[in-house]
Parts: C-alpha cells; structure tokens; sequence
C-alpha cells in the first residue's frame, strides 16, 4: 500500500540495505530497506509491507480489547512493531493501523471479518518505492 511519506535518517548496512526511519503524519517509524537508496529529508511515495509473525486466530481477534488503531513499536527490535487495527477489506485482507494501512495476505475469506479490530505482530516494517 502507497504512503507519502519523509525520510529522516537512515543507517547503512551497505550502499543499499539498511534501516530508515520515516515519518508519516508527524509519528516516527523504522522500517528496513534493500536495493534502494534513501536520503535524509526525502519526500517519497512508498510501499509499506512487513515480515509477520505467526499468531492463533483467538489471539489476532482478542488482543485488542480497547478497539486501538495504531503500530506500537516492539521492544525486541527497531523495525519490529505490535499493530492494533481494523481490517477494512479482504481479498487480499487490507487492515487500518492508524498511519499505516498493510497488506496482511490471505488468511481468511470470511466476509464477517470486515470491521473487526485485531491485534497483529509485525516482525519487521519494510519500505519500497519498487513497483514490483
């Protein structure tokens, strides 16, 4: 899914792979790259994906019992973050995290999931501008 997004710094692991953090709608987020390059102060288009981590269904529909919108970063990792959001579609299922709106695949085909809130575990944000 397409965010505008700025770039505010990123730390190289090489010319280009490593880790960004952005902002997006004044709220700060790290996210890891490959194959690209990003600057300090750089106004981008990009795709948010993630790595998730595997939940039980009862967690993903119990675990957010406040009906929260919103990515909370993980103390495990900086790029590593707890989401509590809405799934707004399915097919693939499209889930509403605040700032951030991701892409979580194709879990389920129920129809009855849309509206809900869940709890998700993104192992690692990731950020492209590819188009592939």
């Amino acid at each position: 899914m397409k965010h505008q997004i700025k770039i505010i710094s990123t730390d190289l692991i090489d010319r280009f792979e490593g880790t960004v953090q952005f902002e997006i709608n004044g709220n700060i987020y790290s996210g890891f790259f490959c194959g690209e390059e990003f600057k300090a102060g750089q106004l981008i288009e990009a795709d948010l994906g993630h790595l998730e981590y595997g939940l039980d269904w009862d967690v993903i529909f119990n675990e957010n019992k406040n009906k929260e919108v919103k990515l909370e970063q993980a103390s495990d990792s900086e790029w590593s973050y707890y989401g509590y959001g809405k799934i707004k579609s399915i097919d693939p299922i499209i889930t509403d995290f605040g700032d951030i709106q991701l892409d979580l695949g194709y879990w389920t085909n129920d129809q009855n999931v849309i509206g809900e809130y869940i709890y998700w575990k993104v192992e690692r944000l990731d950020i492209s501008t590819n188009n592939d």
